[in-house]
C-alpha cells in the first residue's frame, strides 16, 4: 500500500475510535459540549500515524527532516478523521 492509502485508512480508524468513545458520552450526557473531540481525534490519529511510520511529505518536500514530515502527517491523519466524520454526517 502507498502512504496516502495508509493515511486515509488510519484516518478512518481514528474516526471510528473517537466515535466509539463519544457515542456513549453523548447518550449519557446529551447536554455536554463535545468541543474537545477534535483534539482527541488529532491525538488518536497522530499516535496511529506516528506508530505506523507514515510520512506523506517525503515526496512533496524533498530534504524535509523525517521527524517533521511524520509530525505533519500525524496532524493530517488526526484532522482527516474529523473531515471524514463531517463528510459522512452531511450525507445522512
Amino acid at each position: 500500500m502507498n502512504e496516502l492509502t495508509i493515511a486515509i485508512f488510519l484516518s478512518v480508524v481514528a474516526n471510528r475510535v473517537i466515535e466509539a468513545i463519544a457515542q456513549p458520552v453523548k447518550i449519557k450526557y446529551p447536554a455536554l459540549d463535545l468541543w474537545w473531540l477534535i483534539y482527541a481525534s488529532w491525538l488518536v490519529g497522530g499516535v496511529l500515524a506516528w506508530c505506523a511510520g507514515v510520512n506523506l511529505f517525503t515526496t512533496l518536500v524533498p530534504g524535509l527532516d523525517p521527524t517533521i514530515g511524520r509530525s505533519l502527517t500525524s496532524v493530517v491523519v488526526g484532522g482527516g478523521s474529523n473531515l471524514l466524520a463531517d463528510l459522512f454526517q452531511s450525507q445522512k
